[in-house]
Formats: structure tokens, sequence, C-alpha cells
């Protein structure tokens, strides 16, 4: 694990894969294995199903191979992989990244893990004898800092604006061991110079807490069926009772769900977030405003300024190209049709994308339809976004051979780059 690997984003080709997580079924103990990705788990033995949460975010260990009789030292790392925008004065640029970076510093310790993640299988963090887990001690947020350094030092253009969206954000603890030097405890060779003696301080900072797994079982709190999903779905579904349900504070609550109907087996659901929100300094509360900021080629009819304005952003992981496309696209059309409460009958996209991190868009969706562009450097760094109501809405597209398409929006969305953004 050399020190001189950057913390910075990883090639395309990498970045797509997720880690493996070594895993056993809480029911029978059988053995399984996870994408860090994956939420809703089916034993291949018991075939029972489970839904995995924990507090906060997930941690993970990388196994050792270190010599018997060790003491094993655990040091911290944060983990993100994701989409980061930075809105220019004209633009708006997107990339994908897939990095890790020091949770507690030290110049003893490699500043990332490299590609160890991707090359070793994981497990979820838990007490182990002989084995020390350091204390975390840089917050996630100033090591999101750090990235944005990184990544925006090559952009010419003030930046007016930056998110990271879609982020999948863990803790990996990665194993060293003392051996006059500090040990890598995969390779079993040195990582630094420094003597025992230097790293006594670090030593002391330890982290007793223990992190537990929650597994949720997977039938329908309403009606007792056992619900549907797909593995990193983020929400359940419930094909008896319609209901839809997620998981909030280490429970399933039901998830407010509506549809647009369509018949024939010819048609995809995918979810789409609808959220309303109080923004300044700007007017956006209706139709009739968003045709002036977004300067739409249609004349204000009467009414228009009683219907309400509403974000529509994805709830499916898409790549950082299309992702702000199709937001911008549903926005500017508003759908109207007859919405009908909970799922509907057909197939349904997994929801994947967390409502968090939709409302965290808004200000970027807003931002790549304003018009004239030339308005967006006085306006961006004011924006003040607060979501207040949100609805999960499962809009029809038709299935065509490599396409889904939702033909009241003019909006295509490619069937390769769904399955592909299922990593992301």
């Amino acid at each position: 694990m050399p020190s001189s690997v950057p913390s910075a984003v990883k090639s395309t080709k990498n970045c797509m894969t997720s880690f493996i997580i070594e895993h056993q079924c809480p029911q029978c103990g059988a053995p399984a294995e996870l994408k860090e990705t994956d939420r809703l788990f089916h034993c291949g033995y018991c075939r029972v199903g489970s839904y995995l949460t924990t507090p906060k975010y997930f941690r993970y260990i990388i196994p050792h191979h270190a010599p018997p009789g060790k003491d094993i030292i655990y040091y911290p790392y944060w983990r993100f992989k994701g989409m980061l925008f930075s809105c220019l004065r004209r633009k708006i640029e997107k990339r994908f990244l897939d990095v890790s970076h020091q949770a507690l510093d030290s110049r003893h310790f490699p500043v990332n893990i490299g590609f160890r993640g991707q090359t070793q299988k994981l497990r979820f963090a838990a007490a182990e004898e002989n084995a020390t887990f350091m204390k975390p001690g840089i917050p996630f947020a100033d090591v999101l800092k750090i990235w944005s350094r990184q990544h925006s030092a090559g952009l010419r253009e003030p930046i007016l604006h930056q998110d990271y969206i879609g982020e999948t954000h863990s803790l990996i603890y990665a194993p060293f061991y003392l051996d006059r030097k500090v040990m890598d405890g995969v390779l079993n060779k040195p990582v630094s110079a420094s003597s025992v003696d230097q790293i006594e301080d670090h030593l002391l900072q330890v982290d007793n807490n223990s992190w537990p797994i929650n597994f949720l079982a997977t039938l329908c709190p309403q009606c007792g069926w056992d619900m549907q999903g797909a593995s990193d779905s983020l929400a359940l579904n419930c094909t008896n009772c319609g209901r839809v349900w997620w998981a909030q504070k280490g429970k399933l609550k039901q998830l407010n769900a509506v549809h647009i109907a369509q018949s024939g087996e010819e048609w995809v659901y995918l979810p789409f977030w609808r959220i309303q929100a109080d923004i300044s300094p700007i007017a956006l509360q209706s139709y009739a405003d968003l045709i002036k900021i977004a300067n739409l080629p249609k004349v204000v009819q009467p009414g228009w300024d009683q219907k309400p304005f509403y974000f529509w952003n994805p709830a499916f992981k898409v790549g950082p190209q299309s992702y702000l496309m199709i937001a911008a696209n549903v926005t500017l059309n508003q759908p109207v049709q007859k919405i009908e409460p909970g799922q509907p009958k057909g197939r349904l996209h997994a929801v994947n994308l967390p409502l968090q991190e939709a409302v965290e868009s808004l200000k970027l969706n807003l931002a790549g339809f304003m018009k004239p562009i030339e308005r967006r450097a006085e306006i961006v760094p004011q924006l003040k976004i607060k979501a207040r109501r949100f609805l999960l809405v499962y809009l029809p597209f038709k299935d065509h051979h490599l396409e889904l398409i939702q033909p009241d929006l003019n909006l295509a969305i490619n069937k390769n780059m769904l399955a592909n953004a299922r990593n992301l």
C-alpha cells in the first residue's frame, strides 16, 4: 500500500468496481458475499430475506495476513464513491470519483488505501481479539474539502457551487502491525521508516465503540407479505398491498409513493423524487415562475401562477453526464398526468439514490436550466433552497430494445447506462 498513490480519481474502469464484502446470514450463518451497494440480502440456503441498516455509515475491515501472534492496528480511512459537480459561470463540470483518505492525520501511515479495496474481500467491522481500532480524528466533511481542492485545481473559472451526489460514504480499516517498524498487515512489508516509539501517541487514540449491523425482516409491516426489491434498493415493494417501505432510524416505515399508470407489459416504471421547496432570493413557487426563470417558449396562461412548482430528480443512479440532464428535463416538463396512490403494477426500477442526495442537488438542477445563463454568476452563490415536502413518483417508460422512452417528456434513457450505474 504505497503512500505515493495520490488521493485522486481512479480510472473509470476501476471506479465501476464495487467492493466485495464477506458476510454471514443472520438466520442460518451460511457464508455469502455482498457488493458494497447491496442492502437487500436473500440467503441462498434458508431463503430468508434481510434488509441491512446501520447508524450513519457502514464500516469495513480489510482482512490481514500478518504472522501469528501479531497485535493488529486497524487504521481508519474515509472512502467516497460518487459524482462531483462543479457549477461554473457557463457550464457545470461533472466527474466520477472513487477516493480514500486518512481519517486520522499521520505521516507514519499511507495517505490512502489505493486499490486495496478492489483487490481484497472486506468484512463488516467488528471487535477482534488482539486488535486495536484507531479512532477517526478528521471529520468526513473536512476530507471532502481536501478532495474538492484537489479536483478543482484544474478548473479555470471560479466555482459558484459544488456538490457531491450519489455518494457511497464509508469508513475502511486497513491492517498494520509493529515489528520495529510499521508493517502492512496484508503484504507484510514496511510502509514507512517510522520506529515503534514514534507512533506511541497514535496508539492512545483507540476507538472502543461497537458498530452494529441491523437486519430487518423483509415482511410487509402492513400485511405480512414477502416484499420485493433489487439488492441495492433503498425501498422495498409489497406486491400484495401496494405499499412502499424504507428504513428510517433502524425501522421500516411507509414511504409516500404514487404512480402514473399505463396499461401493457411494455412499460417500465422509473422512480423520481418530486420535491417542493422554499427558494430565495428568486421567486420560483409556481409554473408561471418556472416559465420566466427558464425562459421557456410559452405564454403564461391564467391559473398557472396557482399551479405549484416541483423539482423532479431521479431516485435511481445514473452517470454524472446524465443525472442533471434527466432532472432538468422532467423538472421543466412538470408531469401533470393523473397520479394514483401506491406503487404501480408492473416492472419497477430500484430506488437506489437517497432522498438526501436529491435534495442536495436541487441548486445544481436549478442552475442548469436557469436562463439567460449570464445570470448564473450573480444568482447561484446567493441561492438558498430548503426542501419542504417530497413524494416518490413512479413514471412509466416504454421498453424499447436499447432505451427506455418517456414519450410525453420526449426523454430516452439508455438501458446499458442504467445497468452500469448500479455500481456507482
